[in-house]
């Protein structure tokens, strides 16, 4: 496939991946877990069963985990125009194993108002017994596989996955170390209908020194990150990146469940190999709140400003803010809303910016959840690789996502599980592949799907 021809995959590629940008900050002195491997969050795609594992020394164990879920997808290859419809089987399994202890392995993310944690002291932990050096390391795969008479819809399934390493050298001292290795693989078919694909391979190391002295209300941490986001296809290799991001975070316990926290950062962002991508030195500095109105009720709330400083082409100069909300309305049930003014380094485009309103409800009903992800993204991407039809180089695009299901556990190693999912993509941009017609890459996709797991 050429750039033209893939222009419109890339685009809709970044819809999976809306929470996909790394928070810097964290609660715990280690970097906060992936979303998807967030063993708290009601949608991980996996670690939603706990077996009680094997034990394979002091203080370690191994615990796999594996799933089976089959349905139906509307639309295999993000088409505006006649999608193709077709069933999907998805195995899943998991290994992991460490000695991390269980209130860190379930650490949520806090960063710049997109966590929801509750506030706490940040004094150094004190984990009876956790040895100088804590970690946990897994290793998960799924499969999937199309079920279809179209060989090009089947040649779109195939391996995902990735490891997921986290440590903390020090864990009781007021000088640590910390680091996070999270390598993934994503899957992804084109906007048309092909035998080619557009799967990629993610690489994100976080590594941070942490200073908290015991019984002070000031401290923080320094951290670096590094990503390699390459695409596997020759001809999609003009979107590969690399991006480096340094940073300084500085936490202050302003009240018993108050913290103030200043984060600035900058990096160098730039291109791998023959990629088209412009080099950045992007800045962000932003200072935030975290507080607990009352004891079923947080706030998180920050502002700040970014500039992109490309190298060429369009960039930007913002000022950018959040905030989140989260109420617990009863022992067994939670809401969320969180909005969000964004700008982001783009693989199509030299940068794009986000209005975001994102919302979930979990509700249980044991031994049932039930959980509801709307979220809804207004976004302009600016100095996009390819022109649109009428010459321009910036694009519009009305995101609507939505992720709905239900858990029934039978036991707390086994559970079924029942997950739709929407995805809406509306633009007014068009763009000539090569074909002499205008392409319209908006597409709306349906996924249903019904399944198992199980940990031992």
């Amino acid at each position: 496939m050429k750039p033209l021809a893939i222009f419109g995959a890339l685009c809709g590629a970044g819809l999976g991946l809306l929470a996909a940008s790394r928070p810097a900050l964290a609660d715990d002195g280690i970097p906060p877990p992936p979303t998807a491997m967030d063993p708290s969050s009601a949608i991980n795609p996996i670690s939603i069963v706990n077996g009680a594992g094997i034990v394979v020394g002091e203080g370690t164990v191994f615990k796999p985990q594996v799933g089976v879920e089959t349905g139906v997808v509307s639309n295999v290859f993000y088409e505006n125009n006649n999608p193709v419809a077709a069933g999907l089987l998805r195995v899943l399994a998991e290994v992991g194993t460490g000695s991390l202890p269980t209130q860190r392995l379930l650490a949520r993310s806090s960063a710049n108002g997109t966590g929801d944690p509750e506030p706490a002291d940040t004094s150094a932990p004190t984990y009876s017994g956790s040895g100088d050096f804590q970690y946990s390391a897994n290793l998960y795969a799924s499969y999937d596989q199309y079920l279809s008479t179209n060989d090009e819809v089947n040649n779109q399934g195939g391996l995902a996955g990735g490891l997921l390493l986290r440590g903390i050298v020090h864990p009781m001292s007021p000088l640590q170390f910390s680091f996070q290795e999270d390598f993934e693989r994503q899957i992804r078919a084109t906007n048309f209908e092909s035998n080619d694909d557009t799967n990629r391979d993610v690489n994100t190391l976080d590594l941070r020194v942490n200073y908290q002295p015991t019984g002070r209300s000031l401290g923080g941490y320094l951290y670096l990150q590094n990503t390699i986001d390459v695409f596997e296809q020759t001809t999609q290799q003009f979107a590969n990146r690399l991006h480096t991001l340094l940073g300084l975070h500085v936490n202050w316990q302003w009240l018993p469940l108050t913290r103030v926290y200043v984060d600035v950062s900058g990096g160098y962002y730039t291109g791998i190999g023959n990629s088209e991508k412009n080099d950045s030195l992007p800045l962000t500095a932003v200072a935030g709140i975290q507080t607990a109105l009352t004891l079923n009720t947080i706030v998180n709330a920050y502002a700040g400003y970014t500039n992109g400083f490309y190298s060429a082409g369009p960039s930007f100069s913002s000022p950018i803010g959040g905030v989140f909300l989260g109420y617990r309305y009863s022992p067994l049930g939670r809401v969320t809303i969180r909005y969000g003014y964004e700008h982001q380094d783009s693989i199509n485009a030299n940068f794009y910016r986000d209005h975001v309103i994102q919302g979930s409800l979990e509700q249980y009903f044991v031994p049932f959840l039930l959980y509801i992800r709307p979220e809804l993204r207004l976004r302009e991407y600016d100095g996009t690789i390819v022109m649109g039809s009428a010459g321009a180089a910036v694009r519009d695009d009305t995101i609507v996502a939505a992720t709905v299901g239900m858990r029934y556990n039978f036991r707390d190693w086994i559970a079924a599980t029942l997950d739709y999912e929407l995805q809406l993509v509306s633009t007014d941009f068009r763009y000539d592949a090569g074909t002499g017609m205008p392409i319209d890459p908006s597409y709306v996709r349906h996924e249903l799907l019904v399944g198992v797991r199980a940990a031992y």
